[in-house]
């Protein structure tokens, strides 16, 4: 089984692909940690990592039989919409994302959770705008997997994901 999941900024995908890990003892992986890179002495406590080693990774988890991985759906991570069977696109609502994005934040500064970046007020600035973005689909996202029609789930809140995990 290979699954990809995707949405916006805070839309609950790790937490989705944890769930479906577990269930399906299947291997998640987070796009984010192929894309960045945890450095101390960067301005945001993280840098991009050269875009062959991040290709290679990336080459590595989809040739593999079956995966779960989760990102907003970056366009250089196309061919793991092809090669995924199913598509699940988180559309979580706005108010909801910003909540998550704050509580997260909070969490993070205070040491309570991990997080691959420096949880600076940059940072979350930046979060919150990306949840904005998304809205007004400024990354072109639902447009990009619109070929992928046939394999796309959407999910939109806590019922449809728990109705999703029931039927498997």
């Amino acid at each position: 089984m290979r699954i990809y999941i995707v949405g916006a900024v805070s839309s609950g995908k790790t937490t989705l692909a944890k769930s479906l890990s577990k269930k399906l003892h299947l291997p998640y992986h987070s796009l984010d940690e192929m894309v960045h890179i945890s450095d101390q002495n960067a301005d945001l406590g993280n840098r991009k990592r050269p875009i062959d080693e991040r290709d290679s990774l990336f080459q590595s988890t989809i040739c593999q039989p079956a995966w779960i991985i989760e990102d907003v759906g970056r366009p250089c991570f196309e061919e793991g919409l092809k090669e995924a069977e199913t598509i699940l696109l988180l559309e979580t609502s706005t108010r909801i994302r910003n909540y998550r994005i704050i509580k997260r934040w909070l969490k993070q500064r205070l040491g309570l959770e991990y997080c691959i970046y420096t949880p600076s007020i940059t940072i979350l600035k930046c979060m919150l705008r990306w949840s904005k973005e998304y809205d007004l689909g400024k990354d072109n996202l639902k447009e990009r997997i619109s070929t992928y029609q046939d394999k796309i789930i959407i999910l939109r809140d806590q019922y449809d994901i728990q109705g999703y995990l029931d039927s498997l």
